[in-house]
């Protein structure tokens, strides 16, 4: 009976000692991984809610990506159409020329030729227009528009919060004919952004003709309407630029926000794990010394009753 009382004791003491290791281990791994958490059997719940703000921080930062390339790529679009604004009003200084009486046939023929270079060039610069070697405008190739001068081009992400689990969605840019589809449109997680095909042709320039006097005189007016629309483009695509550019620093705040939630859940409280290493360590040595007595005791039982 007393050797079965010593083994029962003999095995508390064993389990108390491994308690005492357990959260050694524990407050060794907390401290050295500077994570409170390493293991979902840690906290389930929390290791759950920063692994979803994680994938959260994940998606917001290639949605921030993804809205600079849409950024950078408005911002190359609304350059080329500046140069093509620059090369417009040149036209139209010739056009004003060529509409003086003072000038001979053989004059406004080298007028013409001059107009008729830079509408080649209009369209040499539009076709080169490219992101990414995709062209921007046009719908020849791999480019962003379709056969119908409009496509959807994804540019960034934004966040649809549900009760429990953030979920991310494809913003879009949208492609199309501002004059079809004025002013840009969005939904809850959509921006529909419209850029015209850019050429001689759809300014309305195709025909234009410095000749003869009447010739110049309608180009200056098919001209004006050209540079009109180029500029409310240009002012159409800039706004456009400022968005995407508020929507990158609402990421970035987010981003951080995130990090800090992530930061409070998972981090490790060191002077808290200092305090239960140092704690774990004493409980472990005691035990360890009161296990030896134990043990010892059994011993010395054994030894009396073989004599």
């Amino acid at each position: 009976m007393s050797n079965t009382l010593f083994s029962v004791s003999s095995m508390i003491y064993q389990n108390k000692l491994r308690l005492h290791s357990d959260a050694l281990t524990r407050a060794t791994e907390r401290l050295a991984t500077g994570s409170r958490i390493n293991n979902a059997k840690d906290d389930p719940f929390r290791n759950y809610e920063a692994k979803n703000a994680t994938a959260e921080i994940g998606n917001m930062e290639k949605a921030r990506q993804n809205s600079s390339d849409g950024a950078a790529l408005l911002q190359i679009a609304e350059g080329t159409c500046s140069e093509v604004q620059n090369i417009l009003l040149r036209i139209k200084e010739l056009s004003v020329q060529s509409a003086n009486d003072s000038l001979t046939s053989a004059e406004r023929h080298y007028l013409n030729d001059e107009a008729s270079s830079l509408l080649k060039e209009i369209d040499r610069i539009a076709a080169g227009s490219t992101f990414n070697s995709k062209q921007i405008f046009g719908t020849k190739g791999d480019s962003f528009t379709g056969d119908q001068g409009y496509g959807v081009l994804h540019i960034g992400s934004s966040v649809s919060h549900t009760r429990s689990s953030y979920k991310y969605q494809d913003s879009l840019l949208y492609v199309g004919d501002p004059s079809k589809n004025p002013g840009q449109y969005h939904d809850s997680n959509q921006i529909k952004v419209s850029i015209p095909e850019l050429s001689a042709e759809t300014l309305g320039l195709n025909i234009l003709s410095l000749t003869y006097q009447g010739g110049a005189t309608k180009a200056i007016d098919d001209l004006d309407s050209a540079i009109t629309s180029l500029s409310t483009i240009r002012s159409y695509m800039g706004s456009l630029v400022n968005r995407v550019e508020r929507h990158i620093d609402d990421l970035e705040e987010r981003k951080i926000t995130s990090n800090d939630h992530v930061s409070k859940i998972k981090d490790t409280d060191f002077a808290k794990e200092s305090t239960a290493l140092l704690t774990a360590q004493i409980q472990q040595q005691a035990a360890t010394a009161i296990l030896a007595q134990s043990n010892s005791r059994v011993s010395r039982v054994l030894e009396i009753l073989g004599r």
